[in-house]
């Protein structure tokens, strides 16, 4: 590991405790992630697109009816790195690590000259101009990709073992990662010894909760069920992309076109894989992701707007803040990662993948789950509820006596 960017020295393959090699991601993905595009930057807000997403995950009612922002919550976002400054993020940015070779190489230095990492932390975290689903929440910000918007898997490994040893330290519960490889998978089994894999194990053996993209690449494949490296590990919250509104028609890079477009209809371009086939690796939720403002790098009152599971991935992110910072709340401590995965997938909302003339991809035909963060604060509250029922009668029990 690259010892100028604060990594333990400790390599991969000491993780695995058979003293096997790991580190597969290269050998099956290639060195390179999939480069992410640029959001297009304003000078100061310019569309209320964060707002409406906000209102199809009911955030705005899960915020008021349980009282709850991410307060108590640090997040940590692995991406193009963070507008510090911003006034969405002020007084609640962790020192985070640059693993880029921008800015020569400072392992301090994570400003985002790119743009993507400040909209992402935006949509989960920004709490001024912009209003994210967890606006109280802390954030540390990790650079993987440049300011080009390029990265390396070995950087990511890098970065994942980085966070790992710094769990405690940073207080981090829950990570973003919206990138991935090109590859469109519907199992993990056949990477048993991979490193990437292994350190989100550890993660989520830890308590952190792992929420990753599921892929942009749904038309490139032919239409064909899957989700991208790494977020096919059954051990990550994987995330696709839905309409909020309708927006109209769009037309993106890769050939993928949505002729109309409406509330959770799934977007053409996302990767999906329903569980009757991918089994313990299937998507496990979706949020929206197109088109999406948020937190810009123009100046410290910027605005962005872009589109993509990227967008989508710390939507839940935010939910996945809000349900840990009420849990910690009510009960004094983090909850497993799964029980968050288990509230977030009852307290969704069901949107169906039906065939119709709206776009130019395959549908599955499938139903899948839509994050709502009002659902899952319900369902959590009413999980800690029945539990201190059952504890209460187990004490009197004990006691030798019953309650009525």
């Amino acid at each position: 590991m690259n010892e100028s960017n604060g990594s333990s020295g400790r390599s991969a393959t000491d993780r695995s405790g058979s003293g096997a090699v790991v580190g597969t991601f290269e050998a099956l993905h290639g060195e390179a992630v999939v480069p992410v595009e640029a959001p297009l930057q304003k000078d100061g807000p310019f569309l209320p697109e964060l707002t409406e997403v906000d209102l199809l995950v009911r955030a705005p009612d899960a915020r008021r009816d349980f009282n709850v922002s991410g307060s108590g919550i640090t997040v940590a976002v692995l991406d193009t790195g963070l507008r510090s400054t911003h006034v969405d993020f002020a007084g609640r940015v962790v020192p985070g690590r640059n693993f880029t070779s921008d800015y020569g190489g400072d392992p301090s230095e994570v400003t985002d000259g790119h743009g993507h990492g400040t909209s992402v932390a935006g949509i989960a975290c920004a709490g001024r101009i912009h209003t994210g689903i967890a606006p109280n929440a802390r954030i540390v910000p990790v650079k993987v990709l440049s300011n080009a918007g390029t990265g390396r898997f070995a950087d990511i490994r890098d970065a994942l073992d980085w966070l790992l040893d710094r769990r405690s330290m940073l207080g981090i519960s829950a990570l973003c990662l919206a990138t991935g490889a090109a590859d469109n998978r519907t199992t993990d089994t056949d990477m048993p010894g991979d490193a990437i894999g292994a350190l989100l194990q550890e993660l989520t053996d830890e308590g952190v909760c792992c929420c990753l993209a599921a892929g942009n690449d749904y038309y490139a494949h032919g239409g064909m069920q899957g989700m991208c490296y790494p977020a096919i590990f059954r051990q990550t919250i994987s995330v696709g992309a839905v309409y909020d509104a309708d927006e109209g028609s769009f037309r993106y890079r890769d050939g993928a076109k949505a002729f109309a477009s409406d509330s959770d209809r799934l977007t053409p371009f996302t990767q999906r894989l329903h569980r009757t086939i991918g089994g313990p690796c299937a998507t496990d939720t979706f949020a929206p992701g197109s088109p999406i403002t948020s937190s810009g790098i123009l100046n410290d009152t910027g605005e962005s707007i872009q589109y993509g599971a990227s967008q989508a991935t710390p939507v839940v992110l935010g939910v996945v803040a809000l349900l840990q910072s009420f849990h910690l709340r009510t009960t004094g401590h983090l909850p497993t990662v799964a029980d968050v995965k288990r509230w977030l997938a009852r307290g969704s909302t069901v949107v169906y993948d039906g065939a119709d003339d709206h776009d130019n991809v395959n549908h599955t035909e499938s139903t899948f789950p839509r994050v709502s963060a009002l659902g899952s604060l319900l369902v959590c509250a009413k999980d800690l509820a029945v539990r201190e029922l059952a504890e209460a009668h187990r004490v009197d029990r004990r006691a030798g006596t019953m309650r009525s």
